[in-house]
């Protein structure tokens, strides 16, 4: 009998693949073939930072090309970029520009020019966006080009998140804390201190839970109305590089720096599934970011768009 230990690193690889028996997906589709900088999935569109320097808005079903987007100069680069919960707006951003885009017609709305943007989100209905600057974030009414209000950091905002209902937005900072904000009156709700920078915020739909994630640090889902801590999920050094509640707030799908995807219990905190996004090799050992990852509006199936540029669809 031949042992492991003595097969060549490719068979060894392959060997390891043949045993891996976690769920495959229902659809896998490369929208991007040299990789991207930036994502954002909805039920039925992708968005897509290049790394040409422009913006691509993909139709999933069928996959469509719809429209491409460029602000000022592709050499700046798309680092953020948005799609509403309505699925009639988006947003993407550079350096030091944001843009306001329509979905259906791809008509450019707006353009604005903002010192080191570093994180943004959009609302529900399209109308406004939270973006983080380098000791901020500001909650920003594309319609009439005004700040509406400034949250502050200590240093560079480094991700983002507006509640679907509009009750609150989520701000998280390499200054190690995250910050809830009520949207009624722009005051400071709650403030969650942590180990490191951080690296992702969500909000569930509903407004209830709130999920944080330092650098390498265990993932926490807190209460909204005390401040208190829920739970915590998955292990205690972890870099989540998306998240998203599902439409219910009964789960929680996250997506890892190493090419990962989990299914989580909200309420128990518990892992019910995971997945391995396809790699461009599968016998390398290198891994692409999870960039994007999205609920169908019943809660069924996810979607996931990592940084080597491919487009997922797993079952729930």
């Amino acid at each position: 009998m031949v042992k492991l230990k003595f097969l060549s690193p490719i068979l060894l690889c392959a060997a390891l693949l043949a045993c891996d028996n976690t769920p495959k997906a229902e659809k896998t589709v490369h929208l991007a073939p040299d990789g991207v900088f930036s994502a954002a999935l909805s039920e039925h569109y992708a968005l897509l930072g290049t790394v040409e320097g422009y913006a691509e808005l993909w139709q999933l079903t069928p996959k469509t090309l719809l429209h491409t987007w460029q602000h000022t100069d592709a050499s700046n680069g798309i680092i953020e970029v948005a799609i509403a919960g309505n699925e009639q707006f988006a947003i993407t951003a550079e350096r030091n520009s944001i843009a306001w885009w329509r979905i259906t017609d791809g008509q450019l709305l707006g353009v604005w020019s903002l010192p080191e943007i570093s994180a943004a989100s959009l609302s529900n209905d399209g109308q406004f966006a939270l973006i983080g600057l380098k000791d901020k974030a500001i909650y920003f009414a594309l319609g009439y080009g005004t700040t509406l209000y400034a949250f502050p950091h200590l240093q560079p905002v480094t991700s983002t998140a507006i509640a679907l209902d509009g009750r609150y937005a989520l701000t998280g900072s390499e200054d190690a804390t995250a910050r809830l904000w009520r949207l009624d009156n722009g005051e400071l709700a709650h403030t969650w201190r942590q180990q490191n920078k951080l690296a992702t915020v969500a909000l569930s739909a509903d407004g209830k839970y709130a999920l944080t994630n330092a650098a390498l640090s265990r993932t926490q889902i807190w209460r909204t109305a005390t401040g208190r801590l829920a739970t915590e999920i998955g292990p205690k050094l972890m870099t989540v590089s998306a998240a998203v509640f599902s439409p219910d707030g009964k789960y929680l799908v996250t997506g890892r720096t190493s090419q990962r995807i989990d299914l989580w219990n909200t309420a128990t905190g518990k892992m019910i599934s995971y997945w391995r996004p396809v790699k461009d090799a599968r016998w390398r050992p290198s891994a692409a970011t999870i960039l994007a990852l999205a609920f169908t509006r019943d809660g069924k199936k996810i979607y996931s768009l990592a940084a080597n540029g491919y487009l997922q669809r797993w079952r729930k």
